[in-house]
């Protein structure tokens, strides 16, 4: 496939967001997809939002990962790995030029989908050398759970096709931000308990001399269940970190 226009138009939509753009903001950006981020930053008025909607966002992932592997986006060094355009991508932003990827999308969001989690392995082994031990089936286990989250798959959904519970994989989340892991889960926790009610329970976190779970639950035990409640706690513990 030639990927030259579509790769102008992915480093075009970054130069007129003017900051560091986290991947997911990006691809809801030119999916045009109205998250809470695309609506507190006003980015919806932009001439180049939604300038990729014709294609999904594996499609738009891919021709991500195509621009950074050719020196044309850089990561600057935040939490989220923000992305922007290089030197040269700004060149070939105003003169694009050809690059041609595999057209077998297939075969593409595998590799992309095998490289990711081969490297998330590589840094659990390189934590645990000190004592010799390889990567764990549990963190095997938080590697999937994190690649799910990066796809957008709804954690009910990702329980499900690894035979596990919702509350196990809650764990594996609450364990990942005590460790000091962030992870973008709003997508889910914006359908499952909606923004309004994400915002009161996170004020609530706020304020709170504790976030123990039976503390809240004697609090907010009336509305919300306990899975909603550990949920809400989890994106608080994520965005403290």
């Amino acid at each position: 496939m030639e990927a030259k226009e579509p790769i102008a138009k992915l480093i075009k939509a970054l130069l007129e967001i003017d900051k560091p753009a986290p991947r997911q903001l990006l691809l809801d950006y030119i999916t045009g997809r109205r998250t809470r981020q695309i609506e507190e930053n006003e980015l919806y008025d932009n001439d180049t939002y939604g300038i990729g909607e014709t294609h999904d966002e594996d499609f738009w992932s891919g021709i991500i990962d195509t621009a950074y592997e050719n020196g044309l986006l850089k990561q600057v060094a935040t939490k989220n790995n923000d992305l922007l355009p290089t030197a040269a991508g700004k060149k070939f932003a105003k003169k694009p030029s050809s690059i041609i990827i595999p057209d077998d999308e297939s075969i593409s969001e595998s590799v992309s989908e095998t490289s990711e989690i081969d490297s998330l392995l590589e840094q659990a082994q390189k934590e645990n050398a000190a004592s010799g031990s390889s990567a764990s089936p549990h963190a095997k286990q938080q590697i999937k759970l994190i690649t799910a989250i990066d796809r957008h798959i709804a954690l009910e959904d990702f329980a499900e096709s690894e035979g596990l519970g919702l509350d196990e994989v809650l764990e594996d989340l609450e364990m990942l931000a005590r460790q000091k892991r962030y992870l973008d889960i709003t997508y889910f926790t914006d359908e499952v308990l909606g923004p309004d009610c994400m915002k009161e329970l996170l004020d609530y976190f706020q304020d709170a001399k504790t976030d123990s779970i039976d503390k809240a639950m004697e609090e907010y035990g009336d509305v919300y269940n306990e899975e909603e409640l550990r949920l809400a706690r989890i994106v608080y513990l994520m965005n403290n970190i």
